[in-house]
C-alpha cells in the first residue's frame, strides 16, 4: 500500500530534478519534485559536507530520508542530517552494522521520534504530480552468504516521474541484479550506477535489461578503491550508454518534466568520452616541464596527455588516466614520470612499465 505523507491533485507533472552530489567517494542523491517535495538518498561521508549542500540550496526540510545500506560513505552523514533537518520519514534497508556511525544514526532517528519504516518491496512514495518512487529491493528474505550482504541488500529505487524512469541502486552487486532481473526488471532511462563503478555491479545482462540511456557514478577523484572499474566503465560503453561520473563533473543534475530529460554537470568534465582531443577537457594550467636528457620516440607526454591518451599506456586504465589528471591540476605539472607514483592508486610495478611510453616535455 502506497504511503501516503503527500497528496498532490496537479495534472501536469512539473519540472523534477535529481542531484547526484558531488561528495567524493560516496554517494549523496537529492530529488527535487514539484509541489516543493524534497527525498534525500543517502548522506555521504562524514566530511561530504552534505547538510552545508542541502542548506546551500535552501533546504530546511526533507519529507523522506533512504539510507540505501549502513557504509560509512552512504551514512556518515546521516546522523547530521536527521539532527539539523525537519525530516517527515526515515527508510533503511533494516540491517544494524557494528559501527558506531550506524549506532549515532540510529540513536537520532530514536532521539528525534523520526518516522521509520524499513524497506519492503513494492512500498510506494508519491513525492508530486506524476512522481512516485517504488522500493524494488530488498525482498523480506534478504540476500545472505553473498560477497558483501550489506551491498546485496541495498534498498533499489525506481522513481516514475510521468515517462521519464530513474533507477537508484546504492551499492548493489551482481546477487542484487540478478534477484531483479529473475523477478522481472522493466527498462529505465537513468540509472545510478551501483557501487560507485565497481567491477562487481554493472553487468552485461543487468544493463540489457535496463537499457539506460544515461549512466550517472558517483566516485572521489583518484579514489583508493579505482572506482569506477574500467571494466564496469567498459561494460557501459559497449552498451551505448552516456556516462557521467562526479569525480570528472562534479554535481550531475538531471531535469525532466515527464516528457524528456536532459542532463547538467557542475563543471566540465576532465575527459573525453571518444578520441585524443581534449578540446572540451577543463581548462589546465600551462606545464613547464624540467627538461630531461631524451624522450622515447612517441611517448605519451603526462603534463599536457587528454585522459583517452593517456588510457592507452599500459597499467592506465579510466579511472588512472582521470586520477592523473585531477593530480596535475591540483599539483601542478610532473618533473619526470616517476613522480606518477604520488598519484593515489598508481605504483611502482606500473611506473616501471611506462618508463618507454612516458614523456613529461614535448616531442620536438
Amino acid at each position: 500500500m502506497a504511503l501516503w505523507f503527500w497528496l498532490c491533485l496537479s495534472a501536469f507533472a512539473g519540472e523534477l530534478k535529481v542531484h547526484v552530489l558531488d561528495v567524493g567517494q560516496g554517494d549523496s542523491i537529492l530529488i527535487e519534485a514539484p509541489g516543493d517535495k524534497r527525498v534525500l538518498i543517502d548522506a555521504g561521508t562524514a566530511k561530504s559536507g552534505v547538510p552545508a549542500l542541502l542548506r546551500k540550496r535552501g533546504i530546511d526540510s526533507l519529507n523522506l530520508v533512504v539510507s540505501t545500506h549502513p557504509h560509512a560513505d552512504h551514512i556518515g552523514g546521516m546522523a547530521e542530517i536527521l539532527k539539523s533537518f525537519d525530516v517527515g520519514l526515515y527508510v533503511d534497508n533494516g540491517m544494524t552494522h557494528t559501527t558506531m556511525t550506524y549506532s549515532r544514526t540510529a540513536q537520532t532517528v530514536e532521539n528525534k521520534d523520526i518516522a521509520y519504516r524499513a524497506a519492503v518491496v513494492g512500498r510506494t512514495f508519491n513525492v508530486g504530480p506524476e512522481a512516485k518512487l517504488t522500493i524494488l529491493h530488498p525482498r523480506q528474505s534478504q540476500l545472505r552468504g553473498t560477497r558483501s550482504d550489506l551491498n546485496s541488500n541495498s534498498v533499489v529505487l525506481r522513481l516514475d516521474h510521468g515517462n521519464v524512469c530513474f533507477l537508484f541502486t546504492g551499492d548493489a552487486e551482481d546477487p542484487t541484479e540478478r534477484d531483479l532481473m529473475n523477478r522481472g526488471l522493466e527498462q529505465c532511462d537513468i540509472l545510478k550506477v551501483a557501487h560507485h563503478g565497481s567491477g562487481h555491479s554493472s553487468s552485461d545482462s543487468f544493463l540489457r535489461a535496463v537499457k539506460p540511456q544515461v549512466a550517472l557514478i558517483s566516485a572521489g577523484s583518484g579514489n583508493r578503491y579505482g572506482h569506477p572499474d574500467p571494466e564496469a566503465i567498459q561494460r557501459l560503453q559497449s552498451a551505448g550508454i552516456k556516462i557521467h561520473r562526479t569525480d570528472l563533473e562534479g554535481t550531475i543534475t538531471v531535469s525532466s518534466n515527464g516528457r524528456k530529460f536532459s542532463v547538467q554537470s557542475s563543471k566540465e568534465a576532465l575527459t573525453v568520452p571518444k578520441g585524443p582531443s581534449s578540446r572540451n577537457s577543463t581548462p589546465e594550467p600551462k606545464t613547464h616541464a624540467s627538461p630531461i636528457k631524451s624522450s622515447p620516440a612517441g611517448a605519451v607526454n603526462i603534463n599536457t596527455a587528454s585522459a583517452a591518451e593517456m588510457d592507452s599506456l599500459p597499467g592506465i586504465g579510466p579511472s588512472k588516466a582521470a586520477a592523473i589528471i585531477a593530480y596535475r591540476i591540483q599539483n601542478g605539472p610532473f618533473q619526470s614520470c616517476d613522480d606518477l607514483e604520488q598519484v593515489y592508486g598508481i605504483g611502482s610495478k606500473t611506473v616501471a612499465g611506462l618508463r618507454n611510453k612516458c614523456s613529461t616535455e614535448e616531442q620536438k
